[in-house]
């Protein structure tokens, strides 16, 4: 009886948890409108649930394309809308904005995608087929420049007061006589790695001594990367590629689900409770069968030990990326 109870407490958790992570995924945001006039209102809240069903087609859909390459490309796209969708969720007042990228850029990247799927479906590899594959991939390819582009767009008014307050302390560091310390681009850590200034990643590394360019790349050379308080860390070529399909701004919601999924796995794992809120239900079903054995407990209990330490991004792209992950 006390195993019984367990069992159902258990699958309790796993639906309970997996029911309320697909409504908060899948739920549509009311926007914080105050006192505007209804048909504002409307309006707002109209234009914001386009762009965000738009968004989640192309994200649903660059999960079933089986070009990797695509797929990556679109996840870069989508990690530039996710970021501008959550802008204009805080203000709504700028939707009114982004009104190209709503009703033009990311409209015509469904169509695209759409017609993308479409050709897929049909499993033709001519010549003309794969051309206007090519042609759709270069397309969406260049809606990344666009992205960013409306959303500076929407930012132009905070840009402004930042550099405008910007100019105002280095007015008053010059009048004060405060020499301010100049980046020290070119120069080596204490591991030996070259310091590259955020801004010159992607450029030549004009204005810095010529000699590094020469520098022999290995397999222990690192690139430095921005971190969110403006300094660099350094992180090796591979572990930049993982990080680069991030969804950062899911992070805490993945952090909670890589809990959970190690907490049953220590504690309910015996009983298969983090396989079946994998969705991984024949697996489960093959640890309650094992369970007299003991077997499954030590199994899973070394899982949930992995998943807790496991880095986030690891974690993320291993069960939370692909749906196949998940089944």
């Amino acid at each position: 009886m006390d195993y019984l109870l367990v069992i159902l407490a258990t699958v309790a958790v796993i639906f309970g948890g997996k029911a309320f992570w697909d409504w908060k995924k899948n739920r549509t945001p009311r926007l914080e409108l105050g006192e505007l006039e209804e048909e504002r209102a409307e309006y707002l809240q109209e234009n914001f649930e386009k762009a965000l069903a738009d968004f989640r087609y192309i994200e649903d859909a660059r999960k079933t394309i089986t070009d990797k390459e695509l797929s990556a490309q679109l996840g870069n796209m989508q990690r530039v809308a996710k970021n501008l969708i959550t802008h204009l969720e805080k203000n709504p007042e700028r939707i009114p904005l982004a009104y190209k990228f709503i009703d033009y850029y990311q409209d015509r990247a469904v169509k695209i995608v759409q017609q993308y799927q479409d050709l897929e479906a049909t499993q033709l590899s001519t010549s003309r087929v794969e051309e206007l594959k090519e042609k759709m991939r270069l397309m969406l390819s260049s809606l990344d420049a666009a992205y960013e582009d409306q959303f500076e767009h929407v930012l132009n008014e905070q840009i402004i007061s930042a550099d405008a307050e910007l100019k105002v302390m280095e007015q008053q560091l010059d009048a004060e006589g405060i020499k301010r310390k100049p980046l020290e681009v070119g120069q080596r850590d204490e591991y030996d790695n070259v310091r590259i200034d955020t801004d010159l990643l992607d450029r030549p590394l004009g204005g810095v001594d010529t000699n590094l360019r020469n520098l022999p790349v290995s397999a222990s050379m690192k690139r430095g990367v921005p971190t969110a308080t403006g300094r660099v860390r350094y992180t090796s070529n591979k572990r930049k590629d993982i990080v680069a399909g991030f969804p950062e701004n899911e992070r805490p919601e993945i952090i909670q689900r890589k809990l959970i999924q190690s907490a049953l796995a220590i504690f309910f794992g015996s009983l298969g409770a983090h396989k079946f809120y994998q969705g991984k239900t024949f697996q489960g079903i093959l640890y309650i069968l094992f369970f007299w054995t003991t077997l499954p407990t030590w199994i899973s209990f070394v899982e949930g030990i992995r998943y807790l330490f496991m880095p986030v991004e690891d974690f993320y792209f291993q069960y939370l990326d692909k749906d196949k992950n998940r089944k």
